[in-house]
């Protein structure tokens, strides 16, 4: 009698972090602390683990960066660590409610290893996440969410910092509708930072092609701060209308954004509009934008 067929095997694609943490030893004073769970997510610089506090049981994610990975331009030294890459230094070294809290961070010959403060990982998700769930929010929800991210991109550029990669995935809302920006992977510190307050321009595209500006597509050089601008204005439409204001490269060299299917203030549409003005020179600062009449009513 022939034996039946037998059932293939599935084979478990291995992870990015199971690949590299395999049979290595990571810095002891981190084990002594942390417990490492699933990977979360991965990606060209590294990857990111669940964790837990020992002692404490608090969740915490970790983020692993590749040092072989990190740019030689987005080193910089402290003075207690030495190298590190940008992304550590600024969080190191910046406080606001509505950031990623710095808590300590580890290396090895291998990586630097940065464990988050952020929101409960159970009640918390990505903005983008949170659009997808509701669609989009009403005006008076989308002007608080927006405010605090305004508000510590302001902070931020006080202090000659600019996050470049603006967008709702790299922002954390918990159920209460607070927020923090994450991921400062791409972050610059400017010369004004160290009293140089000559024009600094750019030629190389960090971030993301939905929220970049004209000028990023058309690889002219650019000033960090007119294109952060731009960004926060795509930010603000994805908010207010649950999608991006342009659909491809091609709509956002015009300016003309996709005509919104819901009604909001003339005072907020003049605020996305400005924003979103070709011409770098001409959109607010983000200075401008707080004192905006739209941010201003409560």
């Amino acid at each position: 009698m022939p034996s039946p067929p037998s059932t293939p095997r599935q084979t478990v694609q291995e992870t990015l972090s199971s690949q590299y943490l395999r049979n290595r030893r990571l810095a002891p004073d981190f084990l002594e602390k942390y417990a490492l769970g699933q990977e979360l997510g991965s990606g060209g610089f590294g990857f990111v683990l669940s964790a837990y506090e020992r002692y404490t049981g608090i969740e915490r994610a970790v983020k692993f960066i590749f040092r072989d990975k990190v740019p030689a331009s987005a080193w910089i030294r402290d003075r207690q660590m030495g190298p590190i890459p940008m992304e550590i230094y600024v969080l190191k070294h910046v406080r606001h409610p509505n950031m990623i809290q710095y808590i300590d961070s580890y290396q090895d010959d291998s990586f630097f290893y940065l464990p988050d403060a952020i929101f409960g990982r159970r009640s918390s998700c990505d903005l983008f996440e949170c659009i997808e769930q509701h669609q989009n929010f009403d005006e008076p929800l989308a002007k608080n969410i927006f405010r605090q991210i305004a508000s510590c991109v302001a902070q931020l550029d006080k202090l000659g910092i600019c996050h470049r990669d603006i967008k709702d995935e790299n922002i954390v809302i918990d159920r209460n509708y607070q927020v923090k920006l994450i991921d400062f992977g791409s972050a610059v510190i400017l010369p004004r930072h160290y009293g140089d307050n000559r024009p600094c321009l750019f030629t190389k595209f960090y971030g993301t092609v939905s929220f970049a500006s004209p000028e990023i597509l058309q690889c002219q050089p650019y000033l960090a701060e007119p294109a952060e601008v731009w960004s926060l204005g795509v930010l603000l439409y994805t908010i207010l209308f649950g999608e991006v204001p342009f659909h491809g490269p091609h709509m956002t060299l015009t300016g003309r954004f996709a005509q919104p299917k819901i009604n909001v203030s003339e005072k907020c549409m003049h605020l996305v509009k400005s924003m979103l003005e070709i011409s770098p020179a001409k959109r607010p600062s983000i200075h401008q934008i707080l004192t905006h009449p739209w941010l201003a009513d409560f």
